[in-house]
């Protein structure tokens, strides 16, 4: 089987699936990043992250790629702070793209769930304009 633009979700299934086992003897959280992919090859990054909460695993992934995003007054434990919009919507930043240049900060919309993403301007105009008092919306 090759691997290509029409099996590559089913590839990321089946690689998932397949890493249960070590997930569960080492009680780490792995996970498979975006993969490209030619005639000959395909790539991806590989993460490990210690201990099996979803929820940890994000915040640890979060406070990793933060660094990128300093220059916007992000910071080491950030992830889930609520922020809120100009339109009175509450927002938690839920990570990052570090893939996409344009709109590289994953948010979530309180209200209903629903993911977005965000591009620089929008971090700074909440952390300038709109960050109320942290709170993580997990507790």
């Amino acid at each position: 089987m090759e691997i290509n633009k029409e099996n590559l979700d089913a590839f990321r299934a089946d690689f998932k699936q397949a890493m249960q086992a070590l997930q569960e003897k080492y009680d780490v959280t792995i996970s498979l990043g975006r993969i490209t992919y030619t005639e000959e090859r395909f790539s991806g990054k590989l993460t490990v992250t210690n201990g099996r909460d979803p929820e940890d695993a994000a915040r640890s992934a979060f406070d990793a790629d933060v660094w990128r995003f300093d220059h916007l007054g992000l910071q080491p434990g950030m992830y889930n702070r609520v922020f809120i919009g100009e339109d009175g919507n509450r927002y938690a930043i839920q990570g990052f793209n570090t893939c996409a240049k344009k709109w590289p900060i994953k948010m979530k919309r309180i209200s209903d769930g629903e993911n977005r993403v965000c591009n620089d301007q929008f971090i700074k105009e909440f952390l300038n304009e709109y960050y109320v008092d942290i709170v993580d919306v997990t507790k």
